[in-house]
């Protein structure tokens, strides 16, 4: 998120995607960092909307000056803002598709118009897709986008593409909670050089270390869990039974029916409403090998919380394989 805030400080910033995506909010977001008198100028929602998801982002509704434009007067949209942005110090216009039919060219009026503003104050512009030719008028490009993978999970992500000031960033996962946006990306350095012994499991691994436990019979996964599960919370990646007999505690198992519940069960740990020194995973098994990393991801923000992370999963060793590429530590029982 700093770079994106940091891209859109100067010029003109194009932030697309395909409807729902969350471009929206990233814009709310941005523009309440940057700026404390803001023009939105909206050809999609009204007022009252855009004030409710600012409030959802942790952005202050109080700095915008929210208008929305219905189709019948567009044309005036131009005139309205090359005749109020001197009062403000940050402008909007989302989405910027909605001028496509008041004016000849959407190209031509970007550049003379919106353009031509950015060189004194921000712009950024919002659309449902991405117009070649505004991306490259555009000072900086910000992509948010989403899939939906084979386990039903909806996935966020969000990058700087492009920047005249500065490199692109990373892929960031994202994801929208009560009153603020979460972000998830990759950190290489998962564990540190100190090494401990971890007598219940019989190894010795760094500490915040990654742990495959794996087997092709469930009684041999469960008797490595029984020996941890004390001190561990049980992540189960979907709504099939993963932990049948090992007698938990309520509360001690958490299913994630959506990318979303991950973020929010993250949340707890890093608030430390939850704490724990394992926390289980069981399902990438599920997943297909290029969604994994996704997981990854999630699996390497939460080891900044927990002591270790053990993916606990049930098949032959030519199918665990491709998780355990991701562990510290592997542990096949046979």
């Amino acid at each position: 998120m700093i770079e994106l805030i940091e891209a859109a400080k100067e010029g003109l910033t194009l932030i697309y995607g395909p409807p729902g995506a969350g471009k929206t909010s990233i814009a709310l977001r941005i523009a309440d960092r940057l700026a404390n008198r803001i023009l939105w100028v909206s050809t999609t929602e009204g007022p009252k909307y855009l004030g409710a998801a600012a409030k959802r982002v942790g952005a202050n509704p109080e700095k915008f000056a929210f208008l929305d434009f219905p189709r019948a007067f567009r044309e005036d949209i131009l005139r309205y803002v090359t005749e109020h942005v001197n009062e403000y110090d940050l402008l909007v216009v989302d989405s910027v598709n909605g001028l496509s039919a008041a004016v000849p060219s959407l190209e031509k009026a970007v550049h003379s118009v919106l353009y031509q503003i950015s060189h004194d104050k921000p712009v950024i512009l919002v659309s449902e897709e991405e117009p070649l030719k505004l991306h490259y008028i555009a000072d900086n490009v910000v992509h948010v986008w989403y899939k939906k993978n084979s386990i039903g999970h909806i996935i966020r992500y969000v990058q700087l593409e492009k920047s005249r000031r500065m490199p692109p960033s990373p892929r960031y996962i994202f994801e929208i909670l009560d009153g603020k946006i979460a972000y998830l990306y990759f950190s290489s350095g998962m564990h540190t050089g100190r090494f401990v012994e971890l007598e219940e499991l019989g190894i010795k691994v760094p500490a915040k270390s990654v742990i495959c436990i794996t087997s092709s019979k469930t009684t041999k996964v469960l008797e490595l869990l029984n020996r941890i599960k004390n001190e561990a919370l049980f992540l189960k990646l979907g709504p099939w039974e993963a932990y049948t007999g090992l007698e938990l505690k309520e509360g001690q198992e958490y299913q994630a029916k959506t990318f979303h519940d991950l973020f929010k069960l993250l949340d707890l740990i890093a608030s430390r409403k939850i704490t724990t020194k394992y926390l289980v995973v069981s399902g990438l098994l599920n997943l297909k090998d290029r969604e994994v990393l996704d997981y990854v991801f999630y699996i390497s923000a939460c080891l900044n919380y927990v002591d270790y992370v053990a993916i606990s999963e049930i098949g032959a060793p030519d199918e665990t394989k491709r998780i355990q590429k991701f562990c510290t530590e592997n542990i096949f029982v046979d």
